[in-house]
């Protein structure tokens, strides 16, 4: 159990600092390379507060790990979708190298060192959820759009204008909206959330000069709410496994 206790902590933080404590300013400016220090410095002071332990060897590997990639993004700039799974991937492999290397790490930490079992299993499943909760929300939104994007391309400026990120907070929106019915087990909530969507959303391109949008919007749909339901359904039986 320690080993994936550390693992869940570490993730927790690698997702956070990744997808959610990314300020603007640092996204538009990573080409400089103290901004890509910065971030990486980000990243491994989350590690060190999530596992409530100072263990330099596993922070040391994150920040070096966390500014490779960072470099490499930097000077070849590859935005595909084949080039951010290669990224996540290795800082992955890296975790759980980390979490089997060090399957202490967070059982020993300040925040569970000497506390029951039900407060530390309690304190890994808020990490899961957290985990959880990224991954489907704003993670996905990323997957989604590179998996969309030559399709965005294709359509182009047919769509008709609409609100400044209105389609990035639908998402989010339509995500964590199927997370917390699946949550809390009301999985038939889903059907109704399809169909207000379909109502609302695809009613406005009944024009058939707009059939490339409707096609762009129905297949961003599926893609959102599978992958929503895939995270849902895969932080749901994690969450189980710290509170039966």
């Amino acid at each position: 159990m320690t080993a994936i206790t550390a693992f869940t902590a570490l993730l927790a933080a690698h997702l956070l600092g990744w997808f959610v404590f990314q300020a603007p300013w640092i996204a538009a400016r990573k080409q400089r390379l103290w901004v890509r220090a910065l971030r990486a410095s980000g990243v491994t002071l989350l590690s060190c507060l999530l596992l409530g332990a100072f263990r330099w060897p596993i922070l040391l590997v994150i920040f070096l790990t966390h500014a490779a990639v960072e470099e490499v993004k930097a000077h070849r700039a590859a935005a595909s979708l084949a080039a951010l799974l290669a990224r996540q991937s290795v800082h992955l492999a890296v975790l759980l190298a980390l979490a089997l290397r060090f399957p202490d790490a967070a059982q020993s930490g300040w925040w569970m060192s000497g506390a029951p079992p039900v407060p530390a299993r309690w304190y890994c499943a808020f990490l899961t959820l957290v985990s959880g909760l990224i991954l489907c929300v704003p993670a996905g939104g990323i997957l989604i759009a590179r998996l969309t994007r030559r399709f965005a391309d294709e359509v182009g400026s047919s769509e008709s204008v609409g609100l400044k990120h209105g389609g990035k907070y639908i998402g989010w929106l339509e995500r964590f909206l199927v997370m917390l019915l699946l949550l809390i087990d009301q999985p038939g909530g889903i059907g109704f959330l399809i169909t207000a969507k379909s109502i609302l959303r695809f009613g406005e391109t009944r024009d058939p000069a707009y059939r490339k949008v409707a096609e762009y919007i129905i297949i961003g749909t599926f893609l959102s709410f599978g992958w929503a339901l895939l995270i849902s359904v895969l932080t749901q039986r994690a969450l189980k496994y710290w509170v039966p």
